[in-house]
């Protein structure tokens, strides 16, 4: 009997998960591809559940193969799981959850079900195959957890999905022991009519309960740091293109000038003004304009290294800062740039719009040089380039040479 209240909270607990799941798929709309793949988790393993409680029409399974039964749609719903949990990291798929994989685990329950009626070596293979599932997409998820949250912070998140599995381990030593004691499968499922119990263990019932309830919260963990990754990169990034917006510019840059005052090396800004945009915005519409500047710095970002750094500034410039870059390879880099956007024109509507950028460039080397004066010096610069009639780059003078000319002697009054 108390199998039975175990199995009717696994049933309860994972119908209250499956609503809460499809409402934050549905009308919340919360990052619905996870939540459509949580809620089809505790669909499956309610219907599981289901199986093992004495209803009409499962009486004339054999007690082991509705055990089976049921494992087999716990084991869909882990699959299921896991599967959600990579595409909501975006990580490519594990061999496990190739679709062949869940039919050829329903032959090995039924294999076992067939030789074994005791129902431990079914819970045997049923929680080793949730412990491999688990496993092998944790492994493969973990890296971009990492880069979300660091190790520390992935270390916690991922905590009770550690703890789902340890909690299966100890439930596979404890089939194995009772297999090898000859232990029968006491405390099975009884139907009320006198129906043939379901050889399914309390304590296992228990840890499916306890297991599923983790999982969930493990679920709901991650979609809410998903969450607000999502509001972080909202809150840095310019709407439009997607490189950062102004203000984390700024930080940025400010940051960077602290890292020269430890590590003394050349720092070079160049700003971009798209040469086509007033046009655009003229001619064809703002829409046309918006996706010149996704163009221009996508076609920009292609070139980029990772310590590089691509913003957007209110006027409608593209700023990019290179660490460790004399003004030499900023200018080689913009002339670079100059060619690729050339070579890759906008298509908009059927036609083939070129695309030029009028460059400015500005180096220090010194963490006396404000941020703000070096934004300056490369605004005014690109504004030189716009004058001369646009596509060419302009380099502004060296801050550090103005900064260590000596000062003017005052005139000494005549004696």
């Amino acid at each position: 009997m108390l199998t039975l209240v175990w199995v009717q909270a696994l049933g309860l607990v994972s119908i209250v998960a499956l609503g809460g799941w499809a409402l934050a798929a549905g009308p919340l709309r919360i990052v619905r591809r996870a939540s459509r793949d949580v809620a089809v988790f505790n669909a499956l393993v309610a219907v599981g559940a289901l199986a093992w409680l004495p209803l009409p029409g499962l009486d004339a399974l054999p007690p082991a193969h509705r055990l089976a039964l049921g494992l087999a749609l716990v084991l869909a719903g882990v699959q299921w799981l896991c599967m959600g949990m990579h595409r909501l990291h975006d990580t490519r798929h594990a061999y496990v959850l190739s679709p062949l994989m869940l039919p050829g685990l329903a032959v090995l329950l039924a294999v076992v079900a067939w030789l074994d009626g005791s129902g431990h070596g079914l819970t045997l293979a049923a929680l080793g195959a949730c412990v491999w599932l688990l496993g092998v997409s944790l492994q493969q998820v973990y890296p971009s957890v990492t880069a979300l949250l660091g190790v520390r912070g992935a270390q916690w998140a991922l905590m009770p999905v550690v703890l789902v599995a340890v909690v299966w381990l100890l439930g596979m030593v404890r089939a194995v022991w009772m297999l090898a004691n000859g232990v029968g499968g006491a405390g099975g499922v009884a139907g009320a009519a006198g129906a043939a119990a379901v050889p399914l263990d309390v304590w296992h019932a228990v840890g499916w309960v306890l297991t599923s309830a983790m999982l969930n919260a493990t679920m709901v963990g991650m979609v809410l740091l998903k969450l607000i990754d999502k509001i972080r990169e909202l809150s840095t990034e310019d709407e439009v293109t997607g490189a950062l917006n102004m203000r984390s510019f700024m930080a940025m840059l400010a940051n960077e000038r602290e890292r020269l005052r430890r590590t003394p090396q050349p720092q070079s800004l160049m700003l971009c003004d798209l040469d086509q945009y007033p046009a655009l915005n003229r001619q064809l519409g703002f829409a046309a304009g918006d996706a010149a500047l996704r163009h221009v710095t996508a076609v920009i970002g292609r070139t980029l290294r990772k310590t590089d750094r691509l913003g957007r500034t209110p006027e409608g410039e593209l700023a990019l800062f290179m660490p460790a870059t004399p003004a030499v390879g900023a200018t080689l880099v913009a002339e670079r740039t100059q060619a690729a956007v050339k070579a890759n024109p906008l298509l908009w509507n059927g036609q083939s719009v070129s695309l030029t950028l009028s460059m400015g460039l500005s180096s220090r080397e010194s963490p006396a040089v404000p941020c703000e004066a070096l934004l300056e010096a490369s605004r005014q610069s690109m504004a030189r380039a716009s004058r001369e009639g646009g596509a060419r780059v302009r380099v502004a003078a060296r801050f550090d040479a103005v900064e260590s000319a000596p000062a003017p002697t005052p005139p000494q009054p005549a004696e």
